[in-house]
Formats: C-alpha cells, sequence, structure tokens
C-alpha cells in the first residue's frame, strides 16, 4: 500500500475545502489547526496512536484540543475516502471537554452599553450587533443599498441572507451611510472599509467603559447575548436560527439552554421543596380540622351536662 505523506495529504485536504467555496475565514481555521499535526507526523498514520501521542501533546486550553481534534477528523474522514484507506480516528476517543457556560449580557447590560457612546458609527455598530446578533465580518461587508425598509442583506458564513433590523437600527444605519466615502456603511478612522479588528476593539471598549466583566469582550459576546435575549423575550428556534445564520439548527439549541428566565420559572412552581411545604401544610391543616371537630365534641358534651341531661335524652 502507498505511504502518503502528511503534507500532501493536508495540500489535497485544504484544496478540496477551497474548491468547495467554504469562506477564507473557515480555511484559516483548518490550516490553523492542522500545520502543527503535519510537523509532528511527517507520515500520514494508519493507526490511532500517533494521532493519540500529538493530542497528547497540545498545550491551550480543553476547546483548542477540541477543536483540533474535531479538525483532524474531518481531515482522516475526507483522506480515506479520497484513498480509500482505513480511517484511524474511528479509533480515537475525543478529549474530555468539561461544559462551559456561554458569555452572554443581560438586557440591564446591553443598556448599559449602548449608554456608553455619543459617536454616531460606535453607536450604530453597537445597535447593529444588540439588535440581531451579525458576526463581525458581516457588518464590515455591509454595503449602503443592501440596507432595506426592514432588513439588510449580509453575506455571512452560510452565503447571503437578509436579517431583519428595527427601525432604530435604521435611523442609524442610514445616517452613518449618507456620510460614507463608498459604497460601504462603515469605516474606520482613515477612512477605509472597517476591519473586524477594528469592530472587535470598539466593541471591547465600551464593554470595558460600562464595567463589563470576562475574558471575552467582543462582538460575539454580543451575537450569544442577543440569541439568549431572543428566546426569553418569546421568539422561537426556526426563526433564531433563519437570523443567526446557522446551517445546523443543533448551533440554534445552544442558546435555548441558556433561557434562564424559564428555567427559573419552572423551578419555581416544580421545584420538590414547594410540594414537601404544601404537603406539610396539608397535613397541618388536616391536624388543625381534627382539633376543631373534638373541640366541637367536647363543647356539646359540656351543654348537655349543663342542663342535666344525658346525651340521646329528649
Amino acid at each position: 500500500m502507498r505511504t502518503i505523506g502528511t503534507d500532501q495529504a493536508f495540500r489535497e485536504f485544504i484544496n478540496s475545502r477551497i474548491s468547495s467555496n467554504l469562506s477564507p475565514r473557515t480555511i484559516e481555521w483548518y490550516e490553523h489547526r492542522l500545520r502543527a499535526f503535519v510537523k509532528f507526523c511527517p507520515n500520514l498514520p494508519r493507526c490511532p496512536e500517533p494521532i493519540e501521542d500529538f493530542l497528547g501533546s497540545l498545550g491551550g486550553s480543553p476547546e483548542t484540543k477540541r477543536d483540533t481534534f474535531n479538525a483532524l477528523r474531518t481531515f482522516f474522514k475526507f483522506i480515506s475516502q479520497r484513498h480509500r484507506i482505513p480511517n484511524p480516528m474511528e479509533a480515537v476517543c475525543p478529549p474530555r471537554r468539561p461544559k462551559m457556560r456561554m458569555a452572554t449580557l443581560d438586557g440591564f447590560e446591553l443598556v448599559k452599553l449602548l449608554d456608553q457612546t455619543d459617536d454616531l458609527r460606535d453607536r450604530a455598530i453597537l445597535t447593529l450587533l444588540v439588535d440581531n446578533g451579525m458576526r463581525a465580518g458581516e457588518v464590515c461587508s455591509l454595503l449602503k443599498h443592501n440596507i432595506k425598509q426592514e432588513t439588510v442583506l449580509v453575506c455571512g458564513k452560510t452565503g447571503w441572507r437578509e436579517v431583519p433590523i428595527s427601525d432604530e437600527t435604521r435611523e442609524f444605519l442610514l445616517q452613518v451611510a449618507a456620510q460614507s466615502p463608498d459604497e460601504h456603511v462603515f469605516h474606520d478612522d482613515h477612512k477605509k472599509p472597517i476591519s473586524r479588528f477594528t469592530i472587535y476593539r470598539i466593541v471591547r471598549e465600551y464593554m470595558e467603559k460600562a464595567g463589563i466583566k470576562g475574558p471575552k469582550l467582543g462582538p460575539h459576546r454580543l451575537r450569544h447575548a442577543f440569541g439568549k435575549n431572543f428566546l426569553v423575550e418569546g421568539g422561537d428556534l426556526r426563526s433564531l436560527q433563519e437570523i443567526m445564520g446557522h446551517t445546523d439548527v443543533k448551533t440554534t439549541q445552544k442558546y435555548a439552554s441558556l433561557n434562564l428566565t424559564d428555567i427559573i420559572k419552572k423551578h419555581q412552581k416544580f421545584s420538590p421543596l414547594k410540594a414537601a411545604h404544601a404537603a406539610a401544610r396539608e397535613k397541618l391543616s388536616a391536624a388543625e380540622d381534627l382539633i376543631k371537630e373534638a373541640e366541637e365534641i367536647l363543647r356539646g358534651g359540656r351543654a348537655n351536662d349543663n342542663t342535666g341531661k344525658s346525651p340521646g335524652t329528649g
């Protein structure tokens, strides 16, 4: 059986991603996750042990290790199908990843964030992100003629889609677009189309001003906040999937687990502690009824004694 170099397999895989029209950012993600493996295993492994050795050598967070595992799984699935060889990843267990709480913002924090700026461009960016959870790259590529009456047309990871906007957001966008030197809506301080880096800097700056804590102080936290609060306010998963541009509803379902308001209400209604207290009150009430009944019998007996008659005599 012909030996395949890992570097050759890697180039074949990346070329297949490019020909499949994956976004440059996704391709960059695969390259970043797989380059270290190419150096670690010059010859493509046919058994799981070298892959496990590589995963065991990785530093970083559990999320980083799991991301690398996922990239390797996709890579080996492609190579095993392309060259009709066994897939060693089928025998590799995924690295354990503790459940993490998705960083979001509540309604009070969102209002506080929006109150931090009087700058028209920055206010428009923050309002847009809070209003519909757009990705930073989608904000960067927003063009004047794609601002519609009730939506904006954006190009994201899944292609073009229309995203709803509120009247307030549309007004801010039109004001910024009126000052724009070209077809892009947003620009940096040098009049060049704004970059993702600049949007991250803007969001982080105002989050810090608002006193918002945490390691994740970027636009993706606002995206998570939108998803959570959309459901809290009564939105449905299918609509949220369309707005956020998720290809798989399983991604959208993660936001349902963040709906603490509904969870708290159900806990207050169905907690066993509440049921135990209700049972205790019912038992106490029954005991009190028995006591009242006994007291009434006793009072009736005393009344009969006072008349000199025995119970049951006419």
